[in-house]
């Protein structure tokens, strides 16, 4: 059995979530981010074993400060970290408001950043950190301009990170998930019409004939988590059933 200790940031529901059960379930311990009690709560409760979670909002730099500080205490040392936490409104550029381009900007790029750099310290060597980014960095989609801004900005780092983490032996690779069936998609603001559209038409345009779902990305992760990945640098694989071929 794995003992090692991972922690997913925004890890309560969809992807964060499916990939701490898949984790799990081969002996990793997990420690779950989440900001709000009722998330986190049954998150924990459904997954039950080898789990704690902690609130604690990415964006939020004194709270990841603390968040680091506890699991320093409890654990000592992590093995791994998975840049999950993120939000997605869909806006098209003209209608992007500075707020929404600060709310998006502060959780998926800055958050992200100050998470990773606060880590360093307690990541173990050798130690994996996976960023989770998506296909909008390479594929265009309407209304999309400040998340794939954000995605992109978080990619662009992975290189910086593999040279000056390299004498740590900390690691980073990317997952980038195609259109995803999860909680994004309603947390977006999407009607119920939209989402299924849009989950209608990359099912019936996949080669693989469904949506990806998140039990898809989570075998990713943790091969990208796992010392299976020990010569790996800078890679980015890319989970979208084929949708961008």
């Amino acid at each position: 059995m794995n003992t090692k200790t991972v922690v997913i940031t925004g890890g309560t529901t969809g992807i964060g979530f499916a990939c701490a059960k898949y984790l799990i379930d081969l002996g990793y311990k997990v420690v779950l981010t989440g900001r709000t009690q009722r998330n986190l709560d049954n998150a924990l409760l459904k997954l039950g074993k080898n789990v704690i979670g902690y609130l604690s909002d990415t964006s939020n730099l004194s709270e990841i400060d603390t968040l680091v500080a506890q699991l320093k205490n409890t654990f000592g040392k992590i093995d791994g970290l998975f840049i999950n936490a993120g939000i997605f409104k869909a806006s098209s550029f003209e209608d992007t408001s500075e707020s929404l381009f600060d709310e998006t900007m502060s959780i998926n790029f800055k958050g992200a950043f100050f998470t990773i750099q606060k880590f360093i310290p307690i990541l173990t060597n050798p130690s994996s950190i996976v960023l989770n980014t998506s296909i909008v960095v390479f594929k265009t989609f309407a209304d999309t301009a400040v998340y794939t801004a954000s995605k992109a900005a978080l990619e662009s780092i992975a290189k910086v990170l593999n040279i000056e983490l390299a004498p740590k032996g900390i690691r980073t690779n990317v997952v980038s998930p195609g259109v995803t069936e999860s909680p994004i998609q309603k947390k977006s603001g999407m009607s119920d019409e939209a989402i299924t559209n849009l989950l209608d038409h990359f099912s019936s345009t996949s080669p693989i004939g469904r949506i990806v779902q998140p039990n898809d990305i989570a075998p990713i992760v943790e091969f990208l988590i796992s010392d299976k990945s020990l010569v790996l640098r800078n890679e980015k694989i890319i989970v979208d059933g084929g949708t961008t071929l």
